[in-house]
């Protein structure tokens, strides 16, 4: 039985799709240098695919969700590699969206995707060899979740998890109110079987929570993990996982990424830099020079 791997991605340079980004958003403000800070880019995507290849080779397939067509690569077409548009998975009612824990309530629909998958933002880089057991024993998940308490006050990334936990926890008969369960930013593995059980006990629930854009009552892909950490039904460990951002300085990013022992590095864009261009050439460089 194979592996899957899904992975989203979003090219803000695309003129149709900034059409409509900006017919959605009443906000709109094209000289706000951090308005795109979530859907720009790098041009690292055709990268995170050659390592996702080198060093997950147990990967079946890998799919790519897009928004619509002019946003597909010619890249894309290469070996192994399956482009799935937002309305392929997405009932037409939600659409647009430009919110990824919209379309994240929905990667269980995508077609020939196989029970046990991956799921992992463009900035999650696989960048030692790993292998099927980092991710999966048999058909359980190997996930590590910590419980801390939730930050005071909460932004709305808190409170999205909030409610997440809530939605999954009531079954297990928890409540959650100051504390976090917070499995780190990487790639995650599912099971498809999972998803259509929270959609079964929950759907009014989830639909409830879609939103074109990110609001505090979303519900977030974690709700998937959190189910198999409250029921039991995971193994506790993970690859080594380095987490950096664009609040670190580019040397730092660098280091993370030709560290041997690191099996998955996420590089998060997550602050307007002015010189976020050549911030992004370098991570660019430093991932091509691994992958020789």
């Amino acid at each position: 039985m194979g592996i899957d791997y899904v992975v989203p991605m979003v090219f803000h340079d695309d003129p149709l799709w900034r059409e409509d980004f900006k017919a959605a958003n009443r906000e709109y403000d094209e000289s706000n240098l951090g308005f795109f800070v979530r859907f720009r880019s790098w041009g690292t995507e055709h990268l995170l695919i050659r390592c996702v290849k080198k060093y997950m080779p147990f990967v079946r397939n890998i799919y790519i969700l897009l928004a619509r067509e002019s946003q597909k690569q010619d890249w894309m077409d290469e070996e192994g590699v399956k482009v799935v548009y937002h309305r392929d998975i997405i009932p037409e009612r939600f659409l647009p969206t430009f919110n990824s824990l919209a379309f994240e309530m929905f990667l269980h629909r995508i077609d020939g995707l196989s029970e046990r998958f991956l799921y992992g933002n463009d900035d999650m880089f696989p960048l030692s060899p790993l292998t099927e057991d980092d991710f999966f024993y048999g058909d359980v998940p190997c996930l590590v979740n910590i419980e801390k308490p939730m930050p005071t006050p909460p932004n709305i990334f808190h409170r999205v998890c909030r409610g997440g936990m809530n939605f999954v926890g009531k079954e297990f008969g928890k409540h959650y109110t100051n504390t976090i369960i917070r499995g780190g930013h990487s790639i995650t593995p599912m099971l498809k079987s999972t998803w259509e059980y929270l959609w079964h006990i929950g759907k009014a629930e989830i639909e409830a929570s879609i939103s074109p854009f990110r609001q505090p009552n979303n519900f977030i892909q974690w709700i998937c993990p959190w189910w198999h950490y409250l029921s039991g039904n995971y193994v506790n460990k993970a690859p080594k996982r380095v987490y950096v951002s664009t609040k670190n300085s580019v040397e730092d990013v660098v280091k993370a990424i030709n560290d041997e022992n690191a099996g998955i590095v996420c590089i998060n864009d997550n602050e307007c830099v002015a010189d976020y261009m050549a911030y992004g050439r370098a991570v660019k460089k430093a991932i091509e020079n691994k992958l020789k």
